[in-house]
């Protein structure tokens, strides 16, 4: 009876086969890759030619060609203060992932839960983390901790949303089906509610990585002593361009190859959404 249950359970689960889901992977890999690659070269080379043409002063807007040069000659500086936010948003993103996710499924069960705690929420939201900011430095110091905690402010609103938007977008007819059969209430969640929200898991992750991204910039403007954050305001202090548009250059690729990674698992977890 167990081996049938299990059997009809992942009736439910539609799988994709290993190389088949390979070659996809690569291509997807392929085209998030060249696409945008192209895209920034016509967008730098216009700049740069935009630039030179109407002489614009380097202390107003740098070529591009000056800012990459800057990039490369100063990468160990760069990389540095890059690994310290990648840190942040990584510390942050999980923390977010670890708590709305259960909270979503917490909310969407207990109707008490859905009409006090999630308004309180919405408020807190609300707030701005500008202002939410020194209220965390006076608690807990300019430090990683303060800046840890900004990011998951920013990325656990979306998660909760669309986590609570895919467990409630199941077909609550399938859970009768299931417990006629002698499932547990964990052998439904496994099998049945948890795939069937994935979707919508991912779509508030890729939301949340955005605005965590976003989030630590934030945070590292207001309270930190290193990361990209702190180099692009250090070096707008001195007026020292070059650098400043370096350090948004090496934001941006953090922030696309925590977006590509993120796709990847996505692609990993959820074979028969690309079928």
């Amino acid at each position: 009876m167990r081996h049938n249950l299990h059997y009809q359970l992942n009736y439910f689960r539609v799988t994709t086969p290993k190389s088949s889901l390979k070659v996809r992977l690569r291509v997807n890999w392929v085209s998030s890759l060249i696409y945008p690659t192209i895209s920034v070269i016509i967008f730098l080379s216009i700049w740069e030619l935009l630039v030179w043409f109407f002489e614009v002063p380097l202390w107003l807007v740098p070529k591009p060609s000056d800012f990459l040069n800057r990039f490369f000659s100063d990468f160990s500086i760069i990389a540095n203060h890059g690994a310290a936010t990648s840190i942040t948003i990584i510390s942050g993103f999980l923390l977010g992932i670890f708590v709305a996710v259960p909270l979503a499924l917490l909310i969407v069960s207990s109707d008490f839960l859905q009409r006090g705690l999630y308004p309180v929420i919405v408020f807190l939201n609300i707030m701005p983390k500008t202002v939410i900011g020194p209220i965390l430095i006076v608690w807990f110091g300019i430090g990683p901790l303060a800046s840890v905690i900004i990011v998951f402010l920013m990325c656990f609103f979306p998660i909760l949303v669309d986590s609570m938007s895919g467990f409630r977008a199941v077909d609550s007819k399938l859970f009768y089906i299931t417990k006629s059969m002698g499932a547990t209430s964990w052998q439904n969640f496994y099998y049945i509610r948890l795939p069937a929200s994935l979707q919508h898991i991912f779509g508030g992750m890729r939301i949340g990585i955005v605005k965590a991204v976003e989030g630590v910039m934030i945070a590292e403007f207001i309270s930190s002593n290193e990361g990209l954050g702190f180099m692009i305001m250090r070096a707008s202090s001195f007026m020292d361009m070059t650098l400043l548009f370096s350090g948004l250059i090496a934001a941006a690729i953090v922030a696309l190859l925590f977006n590509s990674l993120l796709l990847t698992i996505e692609w990993l977890m959820i074979p028969w959404k690309h079928q």
